[in-house]
């Protein structure tokens, strides 16, 4: 399983360099940044994100400015998505920040932890991508590329299922968590899609356990 594990690794990292999405928070990788990013993303698409994050970064280019903001200020932003619910966030987040960590993002997972509106995910996120570390980034979609190559089943919610999290940490190359979480986010967006996934162009078909199974059918 481990082999397996690596090797799927590899080709993924092979694909990703041809495939990859282009995004900003994939270019700044500074904490706040990333951060901002990853609250905005939730339940979210991405290409909605893109010009509300500039815009709040132009406005909002650390937390003190967050703290400072006058009422409202913050909502604007979030209107647009209709999410006001998670303007509050941001703005106790800002504050937050400010207060317990003196503007700086903490590079631990509880104290990211700890922060308003910060969950398991996010709290990944920043430290894979913004401080590099061997985490690896579960959701929904990462756990349906694992379900569906190692042939796991779910109990309960597959995200808070310890054995995907644990398979997801055995896959992420050592040194290389950030190219691979991207890689394998973007590859669950791309091509292992939840409907009508491109097994045909996959670049690890041949040691999926759902494909293997879908030929089987054939």
């Amino acid at each position: 399983m481990k082999d397996k594990a690596g090797e799927a690794a590899d080709r993924l990292l092979v694909w990703w360099k041809k495939s990859k999405r282009d995004y900003p928070w994939r270019k700044d990788l500074s904490p706040y940044k990333v951060l901002i990013a990853e609250m905005m993303l939730q339940r979210t698409k991405a290409d909605q994100v893109v010009p509300l994050y500039r815009a709040f970064l132009r406005k909002f280019p650390s937390p003190r400015d967050i703290a400072s903001a006058r009422p409202g200020e913050v909502e604007d932003f979030f209107r647009h998505l209709g999410l006001l619910w998670r303007a509050k966030k941001v703005r106790m987040l800002g504050k937050d920040l400010l207060s317990r960590f003196e503007s700086r993002v903490p590079n631990s997972r509880e104290e990211l932890l700890s922060l308003p509106g910060i969950g398991e995910y996010a709290a990944d996120a920043v430290l894979a991508f913004a401080y590099g570390k061997d985490t690896a980034v579960v959701d929904a979609n990462v756990c349906r590329v694992i379900s569906r190559l190692f042939g796991l089943e779910s109990r309960g919610e597959a995200r808070r299922d310890p054995r995907f999290r644990e398979m997801a940490k055995e896959m992420v190359p050592k040194g290389r968590a950030r190219e691979f979480n991207w890689a394998i986010i973007d590859f669950a967006a791309l091509v292992c899609m939840p409907n009508n996934p491109k097994c045909g162009v996959c670049p690890i078909n041949l040691l999926c356990i759902y494909y293997e199974g879908k030929r089987g059918l054939g």
